[in-house]
């Protein structure tokens, strides 16, 4: 990739950067593929600004989309909110293999050897929250949302501007849109509303004709079965275990739903069989039911504190 894409796609300040997604989980089908519907996907952690902490400054999301690739960076404050309600998608980079790193700062280091803070039987909720989610998508998708998405399609597109990318310049985003159903709202707006529903409804990135195809073929959305059963498992060997095993053993099997090779009903059936005994995992988890928030503060602090070297950094040492 171009150093110039590289540095649209990732902030400043990166303490932390890795793969997400299919990579990680050691799902990923290359795009030479003619059955691939994967993107490249990419978290960070950032430090934010002085003024970020100290004034009036905003700087939580960072989100770029360019290609096959969907960058994602969150601002170290706002990730750590992430890890305290144990969001699986966040969560994973501090179990993240050393292979699939990109970049780690020594206080993105600190970060990860901090990662016993968040192990609680709150995954239990969060787990199974996002496999529900995934479990109701794979039968039907928002046709609500659907429609928005075709027409913002329209209105972009009409104007030029590259749906994967986004980049229009500062004019065309501050121009204001004079007719139709999004009259009085900035380009700006729009592209911003755009992306936000391509992540919220489609698992981070946009739906292609091959992924329509391929809903159309076997009834259902094999890629968010493969996710919802992944999910489960994941949840499942975190309540007993306390470790996250963000590299799949069973990749292979699950490579076989996300083309839909399962039929419905079985993975249904998986489904219902996982929900049971995740149910079970949490009666019987020893983890706490909470993590420490105040130790968690301390280490945000810390890692904020030495980045930008304010006097009376917070050194925090977790056993």
């Amino acid at each position: 990739m171009p150093q110039e894409q590289v540095s649209e796609l990732l902030p400043e300040n990166l303490i932390l950067l890795g793969y997400r997604g299919s990579i990680a989980h050691n799902m990923y089908v290359p795009q030479h593929d003619p059955n691939s519907i994967d993107d490249k996907d990419l978290m960070g952690v950032y430090v934010a600004p002085v003024q970020h902490y100290l004034g009036f400054g905003r700087d939580e999301v960072k989100e770029k989309f360019i290609n096959e690739w969907d960058a994602v960076s969150y601002e170290v404050k706002k990730f750590i909110g992430f890890l305290l309600k144990c969001n699986p998608n966040v969560v994973s980079l501090l179990w993240l293999p050393e292979r699939h790193l990109i970049f780690e700062h020594e206080l993105g280091r600190v970060l990860r050897e901090n990662r016993m803070l968040f192990v609680t039987k709150q995954a239990y909720h969060s787990f199974n929250g996002y496999a529900y989610a995934q479990f109701k998508r794979m039968t039907h998708f928002n046709q609500e949302a659907q429609d928005e998405m075709a027409a913002l399609e329209g209105e972009l597109g009409a104007r030029g501007i590259d749906l994967n990318q986004l980049n229009a310049t500062q004019t065309e985003r501050d121009s204001i849109v004079e007719a139709g159903p999004f009259r009085g709202q900035t380009l700006g707006a729009l592209s911003e509303r755009y992306a936000g529903l391509k992540r919220k409804y489609f698992s981070g990135g946009y739906m292609g004709a091959k992924r329509k195809e391929l809903v159309r073929k076997v009834g259902y959305d094999a890629k968010n079965a493969a996710h919802l059963i992944r999910l489960l498992r994941m949840g499942i060997e975190f309540l007993v275990e306390g470790d996250l095993h963000v590299e799949r053993a069973d990749a292979e099997q699950l490579l076989s739903i996300k083309p839909g090779e399962w039929t419905i009903e079985r993975v249904k059936d998986e489904a219902e069989r996982l929900f049971k005994l995740a149910e079970e995992a949490y009666v019987r988890s020893s983890l706490p039911p909470k993590p420490d928030t105040q130790k968690a503060e301390k280490l945000c602090m810390d890692i904020v504190a030495r980045y930008h070297g304010f006097r009376g950094a917070f050194h925090l040492t977790v056993s």
